[in-house]
């Protein structure tokens, strides 16, 4: 065989090897089970892939899946009452793959727990104990949660159902969408749009430049803040407290029936009211360019207070 041939037939080996060597990397797995007491606190980081966290009745946490492909070691160890789980990457690295970590973890219901994540996705079911979810790009999805859940992300998207307890949902610049969660709600968003359809008794909402469209059906309680966004909420006839208000964005409450409410609407300096709901009229006031409606429908038992700069506050029957 000529030097020239012998030359190609190496390389064609080593590609060949390192590519053996690169699915092998890729494919590297993890099964690893851990007995934990009631008051372990796991922690989770894993920086890219898809996490996936799922509830059972032992009293234990079990991980099973694949590490990244750059993965440089799993960490699953117990430093007194605190349960690390972690797949360590390089300081600094530039990966093009995708997939990341693929790790389920299998938790008790009422296990405290926290995840760091940059853009790895969390997806969470059934658990009960206090629970701390954070991530920069990655979406989050969590389903049938109870307790105290907090759920954080930078610009990725928060998805929810059926959650019940003292609930924080916070993005920076992605969407939350809520649906048929009970208990205390509390919303946060930058530059993101809320979307919820929750059964929750008492809801607060802060919003900084994006869109708010809510059903409240069984809402007793709403407070709503925006500035430089629209907001468009549906009320039932019985509730008892609402107060809006808005800085450069229109509100619109909707209600199915008339309520027996007392409401207090002021259009502050550049702002409009529009009240569909009633014949009563906004007054101008005489030294302020703004105007204003007070009015009662029913008993008045409820109140609405709805405050405006440079927005337009509008009341209107479905």
């Amino acid at each position: 065989m000529s030097n020239r041939n012998l030359t190609k037939a190496s390389l064609l080996v080593s590609t060949l090897c390192l590519g053996l060597m690169g699915n092998v990397l890729a494919a590297q797995s993890v099964d690893k089970q851990l007995s934990v007491s009631s008051d372990t606190q796991l922690q989770i980081k894993v920086q890219r892939g898809d996490v996936t966290i799922q509830t059972w009745d032992k009293s234990e946490v079990s991980v099973t899946g694949t590490l990244d492909e750059l993965s440089e070691g799993f960490v699953f160890e117990q430093q007194g009452n605190s349960l690390n789980i972690e797949d360590k990457m390089p300081r600094h690295y530039n990966g093009n793959n995708d997939k990341g970590s693929q790790l389920t973890i299998k938790v008790p219901k009422t296990v405290k727990l926290s995840a760091d994540t940059i853009s790895a996705n969390l997806q969470v079911a059934e658990t009960q104990g206090e629970l701390d979810l954070n991530t920069v790009s990655g979406n989050i999805n969590a389903n049938n949660l109870s307790g105290k859940p907090e759920l954080h992300t930078v610009s990725g998207d928060i998805t929810t159902k059926a959650l019940d307890g003292k609930i924080k949902l916070e993005t920076v610049s992605g969407t939350i969408q809520d649906t048929d969660s009970k208990g205390e709600m509390n919303y946060r968003l930058v530059s993101g749009d809320l979307k919820s359809h929750t059964q929750a008794e008492k809801v607060t909402i802060e919003q900084v430049s994006g869109e708010v469209n809510a059903n409240f059906s069984v809402t007793k309680e709403i407070e709503l803040r925006t500035v430089s966004g629209d907001s468009q909420v549906s009320l039932a006839k019985n509730f008892n407290k609402a107060n809006l208000e808005s800085v450069s964005g229109d509100i619109t409450v909707i209600f199915n029936d008339v309520p027996d409410a007392s409401f207090n609407l002021d259009g502050g300096p550049g702002g409009k009211i529009n009240n569909g709901l009633t014949q009563d009229v906004p007054q101008k006031q005489k030294y302020v360019p703004s105007t204003e409606l007070s009015f009662q429908t029913g008993s008045g038992a409820a109140n609405v207070k709805m405050n405006t700069i440079s927005g337009h506050l509008i009341l209107k029957k479905q």
